[in-house]
């Protein structure tokens, strides 16, 4: 995983967060598996030495509240799973 996204990007996470929206998401682990996340609450987003963190909860398949922590370098997509206005998407390339 290398590099960061896109300062428009970081701003759709940044509004999810403000907006408390819900996201279905699609990450990297560290060896390059993806992983998807269905109906997960963006919480924060910060830089530790360099590194962008996403930071969000979600509930598992035992209704178990989970805090996850992902690189944002690892976020291959996201969208929001409601049909409000601005629509936040994101699909790397």
């Amino acid at each position: 995983m290398n590099g960061q996204l896109p300062c428009g990007v970081q701003d759709l996470l940044e509004a999810a967060i403000v907006q408390k929206r819900r996201l279905d998401m699609v990450c990297l682990n560290q060896a390059d598996d993806k992983i998807s996340y269905c109906r997960v609450l963006p919480i924060d987003v910060n830089s530790q030495e360099g590194i962008e963190w996403l930071h969000f909860i979600y509930a598992d398949a035992d209704n178990n509240i989970r805090r996850v922590q992902v690189n944002t370098a690892g976020i291959v997509s996201f969208q929001a799973v409601d049909d409000r206005q601005p629509t936040i998407q994101y699909l790397r390339d």
